[in-house]
């Protein structure tokens, strides 16, 4: 009888470890982000094509891959992230497929899109979500020469201190390796639904508000791109 009640302590344990990690976001990882600009008739097409490769990736134990859908902008496009350790881990994997079976999905993709991009990041930072998130509001900036590594200890030291203290969760910092300028750096805020655009990032008082971003805007030059993204269960395998 105490094994058998060691044995539900265990696997009660094992259950909340495993739901409070479900959607932490690691930092130091590999994100490869694949954008496909869709024919607006084939989004049927691409759905089933994305969720029979989400089902090859889990069962060949292929590890997490995610889909989303911009929702503002050109919204028949589709983001589809995975990650990885390291280059060698991503170089080294194996079709998630027979070579036949992934030609032949190759081919049937490559007739629903009209373009594609595709760019890596690391993963900087991070506050990790309390739960699966519906959207992420993606913010792209680009910071001024030879300023990176100050921006990157403002956002640790600063205000995700800040942040963690008023409990602000859900929210990433990635900077651009591959596919364009390596002084980019996106931001994403997992929210649950669209009210929650209407928030303040940061509840706080306008004197400590005004100190904490005091020079913040000085890190960036250019423009701003921001989008809104919508998780796609459906078409995605493991956990953010």
């Amino acid at each position: 009888m105490k094994s058998v009640k060691w044995l539900k302590v265990l696997l009660a344990v094992s259950s909340l470890l495993t739901s409070a990690n479900l959607y932490s976001q690691q930092t130091d990882r590999l994100i490869s982000v694949r954008k496909l600009a869709v024919k607006p008739d084939k989004l049927e097409e691409v759905t089933a094509l994305q969720k029979e490769m989400s089902e090859a990736f889990e069962n060949a134990g292929r590890g997490r891959r995610w889909v989303w859908k911009r929702m503002d902008g050109d919204t028949h496009t589709f983001h589809i992230i995975s990650d990885s350790g390291s280059f060698a881990e991503r170089g080294g994997s194996e079709l998630p497929m027979d070579q036949a079976h992934w030609n032949l999905w190759i081919d049937a993709v490559n007739e629903t899109i009209r373009s594609r991009e595709l760019t890596t990041f690391r993963r900087e930072l991070a506050i990790p979500a309390q739960d699966r998130p519906n959207f992420v509001v993606v913010t792209q900036r680009t910071i001024r020469p030879g300023r990176i590594s100050e921006y990157l200890e403002w956002v640790e030291n600063k205000f995700i201190p800040v942040a963690r203290k008023i409990g602000r969760s859900g929210m990433i910092w990635d900077r651009l390796m591959y596919g364009g300028n390596s002084r980019t750096v996106a931001n994403g805020r997992f929210i649950n639904s669209w009210a929650e655009l209407d928030e303040t990032i940061l509840d706080l008082p306008e004197d400590e508000r005004s100190q904490l971003f005091d020079g913040w805007h000085e890190f960036f030059e250019g423009d701003v791109d921001r989008y809104v993204l919508r998780f796609e269960e459906e078409m995605s395998t493991g956990s953010l």
